[in-house]
């Protein structure tokens, strides 16, 4: 089976549908979390996404500070913005879909978790330190995770103690079989990883593979987006520099 992995969609369509338009043949779609908050198009991210039959699904932060399931005080000022503006564009069903989504969930063999499968909602995964430490967390080979908005990986090989952390680059393969990994595949609708093109990767559960892809989109289409609504000009900005 092969599945499309995304993550940290952040309301950002012409994103989203770019992915979609430049992936090749999938049976499946595997959503990591963060489909909305920040970006212009929540109602059109989740509905496309339904449409897709994503699932497995999880919910992240973002998502759960749109539908106040956490506190906005955990966020800083420009989020808050965000946040509030995109729960007035949700309908009963967007808030009902997001708030049965899980934050970690397992499925063919494989983990996924918003953050780290220590604390799936909030923590980061920036170090091999802190990679380390959540190893012991999952009972499956590999984790995938979003949250940070960098495609990276970290492979903790026979014998190793601590993990090694590297950046995940634009159609680099991992073989999945060679270690367990926590893998990232970076966000779709707002990178920081100074790319500001939209990621995705595509996993091969039947050869173990995983595969990195980025893929230009019209950033200025959803910067005007952002702008019509009004959404704080730092938002807006940050897209075209993937920061």
């Amino acid at each position: 089976m092969k599945a499309l992995i995304v993550s940290d969609i952040h309301a950002n369509l012409v994103a989203l549908e770019a992915v979609f338009a430049a992936a090749p043949p999938h049976d499946a779609v595997w959503n990591i979390g963060d489909t909305i908050g920040y970006g212009p198009r929540p109602r059109e991210c989740l509905d496309l996404l339904v449409d897709r039959f994503a699932n497995p699904a999880l919910v992240g932060n973002h998502d759960l500070a749109c539908i106040g399931d956490v506190d906005l005080t955990e966020f800083n000022p420009v989020a808050q913005i965000a946040s509030r503006w995109t729960a007035l564009q949700l309908g009963m069903d967007h808030r009902a879909y997001l708030k049965a989504l899980p934050a970690m969930t397992t499925a063919n063999g494989y983990t996924l978790a918003h953050g780290s499968p220590r604390a799936p909602v909030w923590e980061y995964i920036t170090s091999a330190a802190i990679a380390t430490d959540n190893f012991p967390f999952f009972d499956t080979d590999v984790c995938l995770i979003g949250h940070t908005h960098i495609a990276m990986y970290a492979a903790l090989r026979e014998g190793q103690t601590t993990a090694e952390i590297h950046p995940l680059r634009d159609g680099e393969t991992l073989d999945l079989l060679q270690a367990r990994y926590i893998v990232n595949p970076g966000s779709v609708g707002q990178p920081r990883d100074r790319d500001p093109r939209a990621a995705y990767a595509i996993l091969d559960t039947d050869c173990g593979t995983l595969t990195a892809h980025r893929i230009p989109y019209e950033i200025a289409l959803t910067q005007r987006q952002m702008a019509l609504a009004n959404l704080p000009d730092v938002l807006v900005a940050r897209l075209a520099h993937g920061m």
